[in-house]
């Protein structure tokens, strides 16, 4: 059928359906800050797993979105989704994580080189890690494997080269290549009744993780004069890609 476009918002209300049952839901959504792509969903496991006990899915493994019956279904079963390599919520996921879920699940690695991701709470150990890490062989690193999560990264302000307006809201993927599309910047903070506007991937210069802004290259003008965005609207076929082309068409 059509390209399936959803939000961020709709995404994380999701059931997750594994192939011989159903098992929670969508808890939030991690992605590449450098190439805005969906790596995982993380799964709401409090049901059916021991509480420090999250999972993720990749979205190798997701057979079918049905919008309708507001499900995910994926390639597994529950045993196997049970058994896979479980994250902590409150400390960093390492590459040397993702290698063992990739192998246990017989995926081909997406990235080069080892690294970790998110606010370290101690970023000596990352040091001392990486060092080791560099000792041992002569291939080049990333230092950083760029995960980001959405639940993070909405409720960052947005700063414009002139001042910082609204903040991020939502997240628009299209779930055929997994990438977010567009992000939707709401005013209400700093203009009550605000507007939800659009803004793209290339329009961010980058995410300061310290500050909790998402840092873009328009002029508060400029992103003021940006679309609207109608939430309601967003898995509307044709919606979205006529907003990318009006964006597009005047000059971005």
């Amino acid at each position: 059928g059509a390209t399936m476009i959803i939000s961020s918002k709709q995404l994380t209300h999701f059931s997750i359906h594994a192939l011989d049952d159903k098992v929670g839901g969508i808890r939030d959504i991690l992605f590449d800050d450098e190439t805005f792509t969906v790596r995982y969903l993380v799964a709401d496991t409090n049901t059916w797993l021991p509480l420090s006990r999250k999972v993720v899915i990749s979205p190798i493994s997701v057979k079918q979105l049905d919008e309708d019956s507001e499900s995910v279904h994926i390639n597994m079963t529950v045993d196997t989704l049970k058994n896979s390599p479980s994250i902590d919520e409150h400390k960093p996921v390492s590459r040397e994580y993702e290698e063992n879920l990739f192998k246990y699940f017989g995926y081909g690695y997406y990235w080069i080189g080892p690294g970790a991701w998110g606010e370290f709470a101690h970023p000596n150990e990352l040091v001392e890690l990486q060092r080791a890490e560099e000792s041992e062989t002569e291939t080049p690193k990333k230092s950083t494997n760029h995960l980001r999560a959405v639940g993070e990264v909405g409720g960052y302000e947005v700063a414009t080269t002139t001042d910082n307006v609204g903040h991020i809201s939502n997240f628009v993927i299209d779930t055929e290549s997994w990438k977010i599309i567009m992000l939707v910047v709401d005013t209400n903070n700093w203009l009550p009744g605000g507007k939800h506007l659009a803004l793209l991937p290339s329009d961010i210069e980058s995410i300061d993780w310290a500050a909790h802004s998402v840092v873009v290259n328009l002029s508060h003008d400029e992103l003021v004069d940006r679309p609207e965005v109608e939430s309601e609207k967003i898995s509307e076929e044709g919606y979205v890609p006529m907003l990318c082309e009006q964006l597009n068409k005047n000059g971005n």
